[in-house]
Parts: structure tokens; sequence; C-alpha cells
């Protein structure tokens, strides 16, 4: 009889792979990433104690008889890995750096709930298109992407279309998903549409859900994550229907579920709207019946929201402060040759908070390109001294928040895969940044640069487009008033 010592619990994966097996139930994380049936856990009791009486006695016959023969040829045939999928490949990424750990969570860590709770055609279709776009710099990965969003479109189609279905956590995380495809794989130049449709499609999935989707963790994060897009959305394309009066509801109930740390969140969610209304009325202000005063009031009025967003980021409590690290050297993560601007670099308690405060940066940036814009057209029409000190002043701001945008950056390459993860939520801020007028030549130096590390490096595709487009100097209409 000998003692086992303490056995591995696992499932046969995991004991095969050597993997660390969480064993939940119907099936462990491990199994349900590579899309394979879990093969169940060992007992504990019938491991710890084996009669090995026969196989000892085999063994030892075998070494005497061994003893007494000529020494033989001992090579053998090197072992090789089992190949892996492409959908291996796409399920373990999107686990790796999108959900991560418990210890480090990536920017999409519902996922996982989702999976165990309602793993749909859909969402299951949706996770491999976009883990195979995310590996798109392998050419067999980019057509198998094509391929798994057609499938992902039918199956997310069929999904909304049965009453029930349309309201599950799985389908609105299954149309999220299609939305991200479109910011990893489209040019930001001509197609970013069919990103606006999905986040449009996704936000009245919201309102047909109702009061319930904010009762579970997983449906509050979705809730979150899709409200904040469509708001960005409708600053960018001018939407009026971001802000109805279900959604008003629905966030008044998601007010009262945050604990005290996560409050800020919505105050930052009533400025972005706040931000989307202001910017609908920008366009064309120089071209009303009394330019010179409509102008100065909507200037006024954007000078006083800029100084609202400040307020937000001077109240916020130290959970949400991050640490600037002055660099001892020269270069930065992203390469010798690409000093970091400022030398200084920022590290965050985790990526979702990193991403806030870039999406705090990208407002402050779009507002006072708008007031830069429209002070501008004033002085055009009425010159003064203070059309010339706002315009300075916003160059200013923009030019801080560029800098701290660049300074985000190499956390999300030195804080694990996680970090690595969430280089999908920095391209537009990136861009943003390297797009306004308050970034000098060395800062737009190395957002270029820094668009395409990503891009050669996570596979994201429209990080390549956006580059080019910043060295071509394309003009767009993003920015209301530009």
């Amino acid at each position: 009889m000998v003692y086992r010592g303490k056995p591995s619990l696992g499932c046969e994966l995991c004991r095969k792979r050597r993997l660390n097996c969480d064993r939940r139930e119907p099936s462990c994380s491990q199994c349900l990433r590579v899309n394979q049936a879990c093969s169940g856990y060992r007992d504990p009791n019938t491991l710890r104690i084996l009669d090995q009486s026969k196989e000892v006695a085999v063994k030892a016959q075998a070494r005497r008889t061994a003893s007494k023969s000529p020494p033989a040829d001992r090579t053998t045939a090197p072992r090789t890995a089992p190949p892996i999928s492409p959908d291996e490949l796409a399920m373990s990424y999107i686990f790796t750096h999108l959900v991560g750990t418990t210890q480090s969570q990536g920017v999409m860590s519902y996922l996982l709930d989702l999976l165990h709770v309602d793993p749909s055609p859909a969402l299951q279709a949706t996770i491999k298109a976009v883990g195979l776009a995310s590996l798109s710099r392998l050419p067999e990965s980019r057509r198998a992407a094509g391929k798994e969003y057609t499938i992902a479109l039918r199956a997310t189609n069929d999904a909304l279309r049965d009453p029930v279905s349309a309201k599950s956590d799985s389908t609105l995380g299954a149309v999220l998903l299609l939305s991200t495809y479109e910011m990893i794989t489209c040019n930001p130049a001509d197609k970013m549409g069919t990103w606006k449709h999905h986040v449009q499609g996704a936000t009245k999935l919201l309102e047909l859900r109702g009061l319930e989707q904010l009762n579970s963790r997983a449906g509050l994060e979705l809730f979150t994550t899709v409200r904040f897009q469509n708001a960005i959305s409708s600053i960018f394309y001018r939407s009026s229907d971001h802000n109805t009066p279900k959604m008003a509801a629905l966030s008044k109930v998601a007010r009262s579920k945050r604990s005290e740390h996560f409050q800020p969140i919505e105050n930052f969610y009533d400025l972005l709207l706040r931000l989307s209304e202001f910017s609908l009325r920008v366009d064309g202000a120089h071209l009303q019946p009394d330019p010179v005063q409509n102008l100065q009031q909507l200037i006024d009025e954007g000078l006083l929201l800029d100084a609202d967003l400040e307020s937000w980021k001077t109240s916020l409590s130290p959970f949400w402060w991050y640490t600037i690290v002055e660099d001892s050297h020269p270069g930065s993560e992203l390469g010798p040759n690409f000093p970091q601007p400022g030398g200084k670099h920022h590290v965050y308690y985790n990526v979702n908070l990193a991403s806030m405060w870039n999406h705090y940066r990208q407002a402050r940036i779009v507002l006072n390109e708008m007031i830069r814009t429209m002070s501008l057209h004033l002085w055009e029409l009425q010159p003064s001294s203070e059309c010339r000190q706002t315009v300075y002043q916003s160059l200013a701001v923009m030019k801080q928040m560029a800098e701290d945008i660049c300074a985000t950056l190499p956390y999300h390459f030195t804080s694990g895969e996680a970090g690595f993860g969430a280089l999908v939520r920095i391209m537009w801020p990136l861009f943003i940044a390297g797009y306004c007028k308050g970034a000098d030549a060395a800062t737009r130096g190395y957002i270029m640069h820094a668009l395409d590390f990503i891009g050669n490096t996570a596979g994201m595709q429209q990080a390549d487009h956006m580059a080019q487009m910043l060295r071509e100097e394309v003009t767009m209409t993003m920015i209301p008033g530009s």
C-alpha cells in the first residue's frame, strides 16, 4: 500500500496539460474555453492510498531482466505537442487577454459568467470571431475570422428574433462583441458606421431588457459598457436618441446599485450626456442669424462644462488615483528611439480604471477642440484678446490630455496579459489625441508609432489604419464644429 500524497483532483484535460482546474459545474473553465466536454473530477478518497504491490513486483522483475541484457539503443522519437486549432487559439486569446483572472480582471471579465449561464451559439461564434480577428496577423486566422463573423451575425439575428433569448445577457454580449470586432478590423475613415449600428442595436436591447438586467454583476457591467459606447458614439455622430426616458430611468436605478467607489462612473456618464447634447448645437453655430452672440454663448457653455469635467477629476477618491512614474531612461516601453512624451508614465489599480481615465481625457480633448474652433470663428467675426486667450487655453488643455493618454500606454504592456487585451480601448483615445491640434510633433510621432506597435503586436487592423490616417493628415468631421 502506498500513500500518494495530495493528488490532483482536476479533470483529465487539466491533468494532462498540467493546468490549474477550477472544478466548476457542469464544466471547468479550461474545457469550456476549448469547447470540449469535461471528463469530470476525481474522488480524493480513492486516490490517496493505492495498492501497488503488483506494479512494484513487475518493475523489480524488469530491472533484473534489464541488468542481464546488453544495453539497448535508447534513441527515441522526439515527442511533439498536439496541433492547436485556430478555434482553440481564438478562445485562448479571449480568456487570457480579455477575460483575465480573479487577480487581474480583463475588460470583458463578464464573458466567463455568460458562458457558464448561457453559452449560446451566438455568443460562442462572436467570441471566436473576435479572438480570430485579434490573431489576424496569421493569414488563416484572418480568413477564419471573416467566416466566423458571418456565422456570428446569423446566430445573433436568430437570437434577436426570439422574444426570450433577445433579453438574455448572452445575446447582449454577442451584440457587444460584434461591435468589438468592428473596432478591431475596420478602417475608421469609412466603416465605423457598422460599429455605430451595433452599438445602437445594443442600446435598444438595454431598453428591452428592463430593470432585471441590473440585478447581476454581468448585467450591470454589460449595461455600463454599452451605455458608455452609445454616449461616445452620439458625440462623434451627433445622434439625439442616446438619452431616452427609458435609458434615463435605467440609469437612475443603476446609480443606486453602485458602491461608493463607483459612483463617479454615473457622474461621468451624466457629463458625457451634456457633452453629447452640446455637440449637437456646435455644428453650424456660426451660421445662425446672430453668429457672434450664439458663438459666445456656446463658448461660455463649453468652458463651464470643461470646468465641471475638471471638478469631476478632483472629486475622485484615492481608489481612483494612479501613480506617476518618472522614466529613468530616455526610451520607452515601445523602443529606445521613441521617448515617452513628458518623460513619465502612469500605473493604475486595474485596466478598467485606466480606460475610464482615458474616456475622461478623450472627452476633454473633443470639448476643447470644439471650443478652440468656435473661438477662431468668433475671432474672424469679432477679434478680441479673450478669443485669443481661449484658443491658447484650449490648446494647453488638449496638449496635457494627449500627453496623459500617452503616459497610460506603457501600463498596458507591463501590467500582464489583461493589460495587453485592454489595448482595444486605448486606440480611439490615442487617435483623438494624435488628431487634435493640441498635440505637438513629438507627441503625434509617438502616437503614430504606438498605433503601429499595437497593430503589429495585438493584430488590431484598425490601429494600422489610424496610424496611416495621422501620417496622411486625413481630414475627418468626427469632432463637432471641425
